[in-house]
């Protein structure tokens, strides 16, 4: 029935835009990405007079620590927001902008190459970097349990993303939300570099970030191209995964294919890869007291369910006459690592860059 939600115009790229755009702010609202951010501001390096913001140098470029605003506590009314992460700054111009968006039990640091924890080949910040792309990497609430109560009054075993959720949906927020507006904010600050000819944006993420970078891409037409990596698939069964994932009214309106519908005719990049696995939240301990939801378990997507969600999407690029801009890549059978030598040239070349990487 979702269909009866939608009144899609494809009489043109301006005229779809506009009959999409009331989807578009239901989605907002119920992700709780309804803040006024701060405006485009560059990062500010995280150093001090004994360490150095520049953590890192890589094959022509450089790792800096940033943070950048996103709420200013005077206009939210629950207090400002800022986001850290690193920044990975080529030596010359990029070819491109991209938030690359990690897990959420990986940190900036693996994803860069930087920390133990991530294979190689699936490091793809620093890959997207040693081909001349500039990359911010956001830091993710993780899964742990680490934060989740008052210490010194109880702690819980939730993970960190279902004690923010909690709290959260209480005031017509949402952790999803209060991340997408991290990214964001990241791409306000690219989008206002004022470049001759424009340099291309995109989002790519894996995982809990592949939720996110096809959230942004919905969101935000600024986005040129958005890369998700082990999560897209069939949405019917969201009630199976984690609490921090449940969205109210999400799927009456919203499958993966319908957020598609909301990139075209833009690109948009698919990996089926293996995807986070988690089987059950944080155990119980002494200091950590039973307080998590007990269901919810995230596995790979299957590689079935990826294909026939992209199938469903196919017909909203077609109508645009833009079936190109949705390309499908399959890691492995599925099973490979995310971030495939394929999956990274199509979202690069979907970006206008060219040549090997």
């Amino acid at each position: 029935e979702r269909g009866r939600l939608w009144q899609r115009d494809y009489q043109s790229a301006e005229a779809y835009h506009r009959s999409v755009s009331p989807n578009r702010e239901r989605f907002r609202q119920i992700i709780g990405a309804v803040d006024a951010r701060v405006g485009a501001r560059a990062p500010e390096l995280m150093g001090t007079m004994v360490t150095s913001a520049q953590v890192a140098q890589g094959s022509g470029y450089r790792v800096y620590a940033v943070r950048w605003p996103v709420f200013d506590a005077v206009v939210a009314d629950f207090g400002g927001l800022d986001a850290e992460g690193l920044l990975l700054q080529p030596e010359g111009m990029p070819v491109a902008r991209v938030v690359a968006i990690p897990d959420a039990d990986w940190t900036p640091e693996m994803l860069a190459g930087l920390a133990p924890g991530v294979q190689p080949a699936a490091q793809f910040a620093r890959r997207l970097a040693e081909n001349r792309c500039q990359v911010m990497i956001p830091v993710l609430i993780s899964r742990k349990d680490t934060f989740a109560g008052i210490p010194g009054i109880g702690m819980t075993n939730e993970p960190n993303r279902e004690w923010i959720y909690r709290m959260a949906y209480e005031v017509g927020r949402h952790i999803i939300g209060f991340e997408v507006q991290k990214v964001l904010a990241a791409i306000d600050w690219f989008a206002n570099e004022k470049e001759t000819p424009p340099v291309p944006i995109g989002v790519m993420g894996y995982g809990e970030g592949g939720l996110l970078a096809l959230y942004c891409g919905a969101m935000d037409s600024r986005i040129d191209s958005t890369l998700v990596s082990g999560y897209f698939q069939q949405r019917e069964g969201l009630w199976n995964e984690p609490i921090y994932r449940d969205v109210w009214g999400m799927v009456r309106e919203f499958g993966d294919a319908e957020l598609a519908s909301l990139i075209a005719p833009r690109a948009l990049v698919i990996e089926a890869s293996l995807g986070p696995e988690v089987a059950a939240p944080p155990p119980v301990t002494e200091v950590h007291k039973e307080g998590a939801c007990p269901n919810g378990k995230l596995v790979s997507p299957p590689t079935d369910s990826v294909q026939q969600e992209a199938e469903r999407a196919r017909p909203f690029f077609a109508g645009l006459k833009a079936e190109q801009k949705l390309q499908l890549v399959v890691s492995e059978g599925g099973r490979g690592q995310p971030g495939s030598e394929e999956a990274l040239q199509a979202f690069l070349r979907s970006l206008g860059v060219r040549g090997r990487l």
